[in-house]
């Protein structure tokens, strides 16, 4: 569905990401495993066109992607540090995206539990209310890929296995999902396909049982495994 081939990109002389490449079935849930300053974020940055390869390309059905335009018609992207309005209120910032998107999902405002803080103005939300925020801005559409830069940051065990769900529930609808994930625990709860990079290369990528033969025995965590890979 979603092929990336030979992404490069480079600050200066600081190679960020190099030749990277791999595909996202339809219907996946790929995470994007490694460590601090391996190139996650820009990687999902590239991957949601808010950025440009140096060399590269991205494949949507076989088809490269150009433009922009092209990009947001079949992708929705949370980045890591979303700013949103602070003196908005809650139920304003909803009504607005409803308003942008033309699609009202009144089920995820009630998953998301945001009715308990409509009132509130952004500024004031926890951190795990914000982060619930932008989650209903990356969902709230009918994209068929969705990209999420850490988005359980935020959440306590209990308002994590909701979040869980709520990723379950939305692939099971048909949407492909890309994570950035630094908590390798929760990644394997989530996960079918995982892609780890360490010094802005692809170090290995497959589902959990590929990389256990691959590095590791039956019972290796995901954790275990990375850090066999990254050795």
């Amino acid at each position: 569905m979603l092929k990336l081939s030979n992404i490069t990109k480079k600050y200066f002389k600081t190679m960020a990401l190099n030749k990277v490449s791999f595909e996202a079935s339809r219907g996946s849930i790929t995470g994007i495993i490694g460590p601090n300053g391996a190139g996650k974020s820009t990687l999902l940055d590239i991957i949601s066109g808010f950025q440009n390869p140096d060399g590269g390309e991205i494949y949507f059905n076989d088809q490269p992607l150009k433009s922009f335009k092209e990009y947001r018609k079949i992708l929705s992207y949370m980045p890591q540090h979303l700013e949103i309005y602070p003196d908005y209120h809650v139920d304003e910032f909803i009504e607005f995206i409803n308003a942008a998107t033309e699609h009202i999902d009144i089920n995820l405002i009630e998953i998301l539990n945001l009715e308990q803080v409509k009132n509130k103005k952004i500024r004031y939300l926890s951190k795990g209310y914000h982060q619930r925020l932008k989650l209903f801005f990356a969902l709230s559409n009918t994209k068929e890929i969705i990209v999420l830069d850490e988005p359980f940051d935020g959440f306590d065990p209990i308002q994590l296995i909701e979040i869980l769900e709520l990723i379950r529930s939305e692939n099971i609808k048909g949407r492909t999902f890309i994570l950035s994930i630094h908590q390798l625990y929760d990644a394997e709860k989530i996960c079918n396909h995982y892609v780890l990079l360490n010094e802005s290369r692809v170090v290995t990528q497959g589902n959990i049982q590929t990389l256990k033969q691959t590095f590791g025995e039956d019972n290796y965590s995901l954790e275990q495994i990375f850090k066999r890979a990254i050795q």
